[in-house]
């Protein structure tokens, strides 16, 4: 539950702490005073959407800190030790909100996402204003309304046909684009099939284009290569002044020499090396000549070959790699296309699988509701006869729809209402008055009070339209809900207010030309005084307004001492 909160400068509370206590507190005071910033700024920490305007005017900033107590909240230390946080019996949360748009979320110091702050927050403390009584108007959320009065069986079922539901749109979704792709797969075949052939056909090799480029420049200077080719063999070899010739006999002369004085030995071995060398390079000429001269590939076939090799670079890839990488992929692709077929019959007996079990699934889940709907119908209608709508009878309609895949199964609810005998049964957004309207959710949160395990609730001004009778018996009603958690209420009914066991005043003064809101819990002698200005005297000191006041402090009093819950 909520044991302290701290406000800083949002809206025209510049500076507020104040401790809570379990049981129901009830903040009253003039309009305007400064009620709702409260709300706000507990809706703040709990991960409402944070608007700069809230801001202090002149300020910089904006700042909010509550602490819980969560000695018996088993599901938020459960969040805590997953994100990794420490903790003792509370857990701090914080929210800074700046003009500039940025806004800071921590828990016990430690920053954290607005989502993670979200989800611990979610399991400590809801509010409930008149913006629940609109949605409570609107049909599309009564099944939700429904289903939160679900034992943990009926959430596993829930949860189930949540899951199954969207694994059967996502195959649904697979399924689709194969199906997609399959209408396109002739005309795709087909390109694909003649890129093949074309690549195919070339019979491209790494390396080749840079083999053609060299014989393409060979080609170009044949000529010019077998004439000076010629030359050297003719220099080399076969003029009268050969220089292989004369190699040969100054080598023998030096090996003569050699055999006679080995000093001459060095010599012969380095002509020997020369006319060796001279020889294998007359080889060569040779070899080169011949090459040159019957180049498999006249000049004009290599240039049509490179035609080919750079169209299809150009087409497919920036090199021979490139464009043999891309036929790998085409082939790929036509396999791919090859097993469509297969693919889009596995595809569907797995979609057919998965409805299968979502069939069943929303099948018990749509079961469970039916037999909710009546528990829950009778446990309202108690609650209305409480609330002084004794002749009302609600009714909860379920229209069931197996046509369609839902993340909420195969249910449409609504909720109706005939407030009077004699009267048919109609949804509430034409029959329900706000003060019904305030009681029907009243009645709604009242029969699931012992099924929520969110430790702490705020009523926002949720009394609108009633008063008298009604309202000490809406009084009554927080008080016992107030028996299984920690209830806050924002009023301006006298009759919730006497039925506190602690009231905050919230009052707002001027000061050096800027208004401000204090707030702070009244005395016993402040309560009367505070009450008998809710009742309407404008004069407190009168004495029948006090005795009034009193009186419904007193009868409070012993209403909350009979019915006494684990906080009183």
């Amino acid at each position: 539950m909520l044991t302290q909160l701290l406000i800083k400068n949002l809206a025209i509370i510049e500076e507020l702490e104040l401790p809570f206590y379990g049981g129901l507190t009830v903040l009253s005071g003039e309009t305007g005073a400064g009620k709702s910033i409260v709300v706000d700024a507990v809706s703040l920490v709990l991960g409402a959407r944070a608007d700069k305007s809230l801001i202090r005017s002149g300020e910089d900033k904006a700042y909010v800190e509550a602490m819980f107590s969560i000695e018996q909240n088993a599901a938020v230390k459960q969040l805590l030790y997953e994100q990794g946080f420490e903790y003792n019996e509370s857990v701090v949360l914080s929210r800074e909100i700046y003009q500039s748009g940025r806004n800071v979320c921590r828990i016990n110091g430690t920053m954290v996402t607005l989502q993670v702050l979200k989800d611990i927050a979610s399991n400590l403390m809801e509010i409930h204003g008149q913006h629940e009584h609109q949605a409570l108007m609107a049909e599309v959320n009564h099944i939700k309304f429904l289903d939160a009065m679900g034992e943990p069986t009926h959430q596993e079922l829930l949860l189930s046909v949540l899951e199954l539901s969207e694994e059967c749109n996502a195959k649904r979704e697979e399924l689709q684009k194969l199906i997609n792709t399959q209408s396109l797969r002739a005309e795709r075949l087909e390109i694909l099939t003649k890129q093949q052939t074309e690549i195919e056909n070339a019979k491209l090799r790494i390396g080749e284009e840079e083999e053609l480029t060299r014989v393409k420049e060979t080609l170009k200077n044949k000529d010019k290569i077998i004439r000076s080719l010629n030359t050297a063999n003719e220099i080399l070899f076969s003029s009268d002044a050969a220089a292989v010739p004369a190699f040969f006999d100054a080598m023998q002369a030096l090996y003569t020499l050699s055999a006679l004085d080995g000093s001459f030995e060095a010599l012969y071995k380095r002509m020997s090396s020369i006319y060796y060398e001279a020889e294998d390079l007359q080889y060569a000429i040779n070899d080169m000549r011949s090459e040159v001269s019957t180049e498999g590939m006249s000049l004009e076939e290599v240039e049509a070959r490179l035609d080919t090799i750079r169209r299809l670079e150009f087409k497919y890839g920036i090199s021979i790699e490139k464009v043999l990488s891309k036929l790998e992929s085409i082939k790929e692709e036509i396999n791919l296309y090859s097993s469509l077929d297969e693919e889009i019959e596995t595809i569907w007996a797995e979609l057919s699988k998965k409805e299968r079990q979502y069939f069943e699934a929303a099948q018990k889940l749509s079961n469970s509701r039916i037999k909710l709907a009546k528990i829950v119908k009778n446990k309202i209608e108690d609650e209305l006869f409480h609330l002084n709508m004794k002749a009302a009878k609600f009714f909860i309609d379920i229209n069931t729809d197996k046509s369609r895949i839902s993340t909420q199964g195969f249910d449409r609810v609504s909720f109706l209402i005939a407030p009077n005998v004699g009267e048919e049964a109609k949804p509430l957004s034409k029959t329900a008055s706000g003060g019904e309207l305030s009681r029907i959710m009243l009645a709604i949160k009242a029969s699931a009070a012992d099924k929520n395990m969110i430790s702490g609730m705020v009523f926002d001004e949720i009394d609108t339209g009633i008063s008298g009778e009604t309202a000490k018996v809406v009084a009554e009603k927080m008080w016992d809900i107030a028996a299984y958690r920690q209830v806050i209420a924002v009023t301006h009914l006298q009759q919730i207010a006497t039925m506190a066991s602690k009231q905050i005043i919230v009052k707002k003064r001027e000061l050096s030309g800027r208004t401000l809101t204090t707030a702070y819990y009244m005395t016993d002698e402040e309560r009367i005084n505070e009450i008998a200005r809710m009742l309407g005297e404008t004069k407190i000191e009168s004495g029948s307004a006090k005795a009034h006041a009193k009186l419904m402090l007193k009868e409070a009093s012993d209403y909350r001492k009979k019915h006494a819950n684990k906080f009183d």
